[in-house]
């Protein structure tokens, strides 16, 4: 400790010192951080003008686009963030997969690139971003659990198709997977280990990400306590402002969308360019399907849905699939392959329409009385939604 009053340094001099000092941190603050990555597999010769990374700053809505980037014929890139304070900051790769990381430390990325995969799925597989940040870490670490989440999903869902394969010679065991099997179960698994994770990290200002990864609508009392003892503990927190604001904007959504509450209005263009009206359903029981020819999980759930529509079609069901794309040849291509026997439509305004019906993954399905309200709320294909409709259809 320096004794002043007791210091050969005079009061000059020390004045001196500290501006100097302040003008070698806030040199350090701007420098910024510099953000390095390898991308694996480049895009193909018809995707070759996507090979780029952005990169955003911020959450939710407010989430901008402030600088990018060409990757390199071997897959290397590299960019600089620079600003005055610390936050969060997201990277679009290629336009197939997502990084997340805290501007407080320099970041080295790890990405896939290209889906080679039959179905492609955007955002699938894991970005692995090092960093000596114990902010980018914990951020990291909550994304390898998600990505844990959908591997485990993808082996569950295969032993349901298997058990329904199998069905004919003994239906025990996809009753049980339908009843009481892991698949039923997984959701809460999941959000169990989330809420331990925030709960274990409460110094820590990147809980901001965790805490958006939350289902708000459904854990509100949790999520509100926790962003505001967040708020409480960094108040300039920009992130944490932004996403107190969007929860009262969807809560307010939330309650028009609640049992009972008819649907808001649909009328989208059907591929040959007719406008469908969702009320011109009314006096059926309508599966209102969000998709996308690029998620996996939508894909996947389409076979159970035919087996649905197959079975109450003439009881007086209907579907109405809902794109969210915005490459219609991407949509047209998926809908030749899937062969869907009801009505398809697209989105013009994804973003409006995903805010209009609190969608935050997709697939998402609302089903519908014959009067247009709210019957229930599906986020992924459901075993309730197979329950519902027996129950409707008795």
């Amino acid at each position: 400790m320096l004794d002043i009053k007791n210091s050969k340094i005079s009061y000059a001099m020390l004045v001196l010192l500290l501006v100097f000092c302040s003008i070698s941190t806030v040199g350090q603050v701007n420098k910024g951080i510099t953000v390095k990555g390898k991308v694996n597999i480049l895009n193909p010769e018809t995707f070759k003008k996507y090979n780029w990374v952005w990169l955003y700053k911020g959450i939710g809505k407010e989430k901008r686009a402030i600088d990018s980037v060409k990757v390199n014929a071997d897959g290397s890139f590299s960019l600089t963030v620079k600003s005055t304070k610390s936050g969060l900051y997201q990277l679009d790769i290629l336009k197939w997969q997502t990084a997340s990381f805290w501007s407080d430390q320099d970041v080295n990325i790890h990405a896939r690139g290209y889906d080679t995969a039959r179905t492609k799925s955007k955002n699938s597989g894991f970005v692995e971003v090092a960093s000596k940040s114990t902010r980018t870490q914990l951020i990291n670490t909550a994304l390898y659990q998600k990505f844990l989440g959908d591997q485990e999903m993808d082996v569950l869902t295969g032993e349901m198709y298997a058990a329904r394969n199998y069905i004919k010679k003994d239906s025990i065991w996809y009753t049980y997977l339908r009843t009481n099997g892991l698949i039923m179960q997984k959701s809460q698994f999941e959000l169990w280990r989330l809420k331990q994770l925030i709960n274990a990290n409460q110094n820590n200002p990147a809980l901001v990400y965790l805490l958006s990864m939350l289902p708000a609508d459904k854990e509100s009392e949790f999520f509100s306590a926790e962003l505001s003892k967040l708020m409480e503990q960094y108040p300039q927190l920009e992130e944490a402002k932004q996403l107190k604001k969007e929860f009262l904007e969807r809560a307010a959504i939330r309650n028009a969308l609640k049992t009972g509450s008819p649907i808001p209005h649909i009328v989208y263009n059907d591929p040959n360019g007719n406008k469908i009206d969702v009320n011109s359903f009314k006096g059926k029981y309508v599966l209102v399907d969000f998709w996308a020819s690029w998620c996996g999980p939508c894909r996947k759930a389409i076979p159970e849905i035919k087996e649905l529509y197959a079975q109450y079609k003439e009881r007086g069901f209907e579907v109405l699939s809902v794109s969210v794309d915005t490459d219609m040849a991407a949509w047209r291509k998926a809908m030749d392959e899937e062969k869907m026997p009801w009505t398809q439509v697209v989105s013009p305004d994804k973003n409006k329409t995903l805010n209009d019906f609190m969608i935050i993954g997709i697939p998402t399905l609302y089903l519908i009385d014959k009067e247009g309200r709210i019957v229930d709320k599906y986020t992924g294909f459901s075993a309730k939604l197979k329950t519902r409709l027996q129950e409707l259809f008795k």
